[in-house]
């Protein structure tokens, strides 16, 4: 039964910091300035990513986005999961966080090099395709094709709202840890709100490639 009333309370603290994050005058100055630390280390994230993705787009890195990108990003965040939040492993954890984030840059920059060289001639090669065939089996080709785009739009989109919703959580969570129990901990808290922010934008430029190739598909309809 107690734990019953701890869980209840729990939750009404959960929900009371909540409500004190809609203004942000509700909360301490310790709480406001952890939080200050925690989106100033997240923009540094932002920009490792950034420089990742640069590096590998234009080929100035000594090796690109891939297996060994990924797999040195993962030792990374395992390792800085593992490492409790002392003084001692401060800087050691700040390394391998902005090491992850540089990685994850690398990982990122085939991505957006497929955005960037995007070949529309093939498009119309593949139209023509499948407009020189009338067969049923290519009909119904064509018809699981666009099933299978409409899901994988939905799945987008929908992963899309889910990452923001992960944001808005994971702030909350932040300060409430912050708040209830004194957690300091830069490092982890900007790990959770940069893998969100790394799920966002990878669902905003696939939505943004693929808007783009049907447009121009449009375009070249339009023409033929």
């Amino acid at each position: 039964m107690s734990s019953f009333f701890e869980m209840h309370n729990s939750s009404s603290d959960f929900a009371s910091t909540f409500e004190a994050i809609k203004t942000l005058q509700n909360l301490s100055k310790p709480v406001q300035q952890h939080l200050t630390r925690v989106y100033t280390t997240l923009a540094g994230l932002a920009g490792l990513l950034a420089l990742g993705a640069f590096l590998h787009v234009n080929q100035l890195f000594l090796f690109g986005g891939g297996l060994l990108s990924f797999l040195i990003g993962i030792f990374s965040v395992f390792t800085v999961l593992g490492l409790p939040d002392t003084p001692e492993n401060k800087y050691l954890r700040y390394g391998l966080l902005f090491n992850f984030a540089f990685m994850e840059g690398l990982s990122i920059g085939p991505l957006i090099q497929h955005t960037l060289n995007v070949d529309y001639s093939q498009w119309d090669i593949d139209r023509e395709r499948l407009y020189s065939h009338k067969s049923n089996i290519r009909l119904l080709h064509i018809k699981r094709l666009i099933q299978s785009k409409i899901l994988f739009s939905a799945e987008l989109y929908f992963g899309l709202i889910l990452f923001c919703g992960y944001v808005l959580y994971d702030t909350q969570l932040i300060l409430y840890r912050a708040s209830k129990f004194g957690s300091r901990d830069v490092v982890g808290h900007s790990l959770d709100l940069f893998i969100d922010l790394v799920g966002i934008f990878v669902r905003i430029l696939t939505i943004l490639t693929r808007n783009a190739e049907e447009k121009e598909d449009r375009k070249r309809k339009k023409r033929s």
